[in-house]
């Protein structure tokens, strides 16, 4: 099938290890290269079980299975009787491609593939990326830099990742009007020095005009940093839990305190967990019978079933106000956070503030990526004062 020769699909192209990461920005022909990658791929070779993975699937449709359909257009192949419920394509030769919306799909523990392309990869929950792509012969996966992730710090260091960065440059197809848009980042953000005028502006230019790791926008936790291991001469506090299953997971961590400041580590983060698998994860932990979980008061049943394993488990306190004011008692102190505790760490970066219609930043925040945090939260409703700080 013809493809058009874009330097973005050229580097791509010579990605050949396990794992191929593009990272790139606006305009840099990451999406559309790798389908028409994968196109090639599944006509070209027969029963090719292919997987294209994001975090929504109403937003696929109008971006990621548009280009698909376009591409398949062009290349003049496309049979609208084989685009089964607009989501399964089947090829003559037996191939297939599944687009998969995390948000309406049970993507399941036993789901193999010979290729599966993550897109927006940065959307996707780093259990739910682990479950696919190591049961996946070929990892594809891209992403705009807004924040640092699992991916930048634990796939890009594997010795059998290749990996991208991409700009608007490499694609030599783009439109000149979007390309003005994309300079113009840089024409907000700086001075004709090189200084820095607009912090906004220059971090749009940084991360969707170069494809560099930037800061989000709106981010709630700026008191955070990361550190080896939780001080020997720290209070235990409580362990922080949420519940989740199908494509939520369900997390524990451990809260405490040292200096007025609180050391936080991940020790739970895993879907498709029923309440006894739970109390078997506590086990397999090490969870302390005698010290406090404090868990989603809205799991009453699950709650009640981990009570009756043996473990000292109670709701958390929610009322009028309580996603703001644990919020705020979580920003008033420095916050560490162990180097393992990567979920926790992600989620954290990617937390932000609401905004409204008109782009202003509300008090809200974004709910989704927020599990470990909202265990977090928990603990800081029902065992910490905002005032002293002091254990209730």
């Amino acid at each position: 099938m013809p493809l058009k020769q874009t330097t973005a699909l050229k580097k791509i192209c010579a990605l050949k290890k396990k794992y191929k990461a593009v990272r790139g920005g606006q305009g840099s022909s990451k999406t559309f290269s790798i389908l028409m990658i994968l196109i090639n791929h599944a006509s070209g070779k027969a029963n090719r079980n292919i997987y294209v993975v994001s975090a929504e699937l109403t937003k696929m449709r109008e971006t990621v299975i548009k280009d698909f359909v376009n591409i398949m257009n062009e290349a003049g192949i496309f049979n609208p009787d084989n685009f089964l419920a607009g989501t399964l394509y089947k090829f003559p030769n037996g191939s297939t491609i599944k687009f998969l919306g995390l948000d309406k799909e049970d993507v399941g523990k036993g789901l193999r593939s010979h290729v599966v392309y993550f897109n927006e990869v940065n959307k996707v929950n780093q259990e739910t990326f682990r479950q696919m792509a190591s049961r996946s012969d070929n990892i594809y996966l891209d992403y705009n830099p807004d924040a640092e992730f699992y991916v930048d710090t634990d796939i890009l260091t594997r010795p059998d990742c290749d990996f991208v960065q991409l700009t608007f440059k490499d694609n030599e197809q783009l439109k000149e009007g979007e390309r003005d848009e994309i300079l113009n980042y840089y024409n907000q953000g700086y001075n004709e020095d090189g200084t820095i005028k607009n912090k906004y502006w220059a971090n749009l230019w940084q991360v969707y005009g170069l494809g560099n790791i930037g800061n989000l926008i709106g981010v709630i936790f700026e008191n955070w940093t990361e550190c080896d291991e939780i001080p020997k001469e720290a209070e235990f506090i409580s362990y922080g839990m949420d519940f989740g299953f199908t494509n939520d997971p369900t997390t524990l961590t451990a809260v405490y305190r040292y200096n007025n400041e609180l050391y936080l580590d991940e020790l739970l983060y895993k879907t498709k967990l029923t309440n006894s698998d739970i109390v078997k994860e506590f086990e397999r932990l090490g969870v302390n019978k005698h010290q406090m979980i404090v868990a989603d008061s809205a799991e009453p049943k699950s709650i009640e079933d981990i009570r009756r394993a043996g473990y000292r488990i109670e709701g958390a306190k929610k009322g009028a106000d309580s996603i703001k004011n644990g919020l705020d008692t979580l920003l008033r102190h420095p916050i560490n956070v162990t180097k393992r505790s990567t979920n926790l760490k992600t989620e954290l970066r990617t937390y932000r503030w609401a905004t409204d219609k008109e782009g202003k930043q509300t008090n809200v925040p974004e709910s989704g990526n927020d599990h470990a945090i909202d265990g977090v939260r928990y603990v800081a409703l029902n065992r910490l004062k905002k005032s002293t700080f002091i254990i209730q």
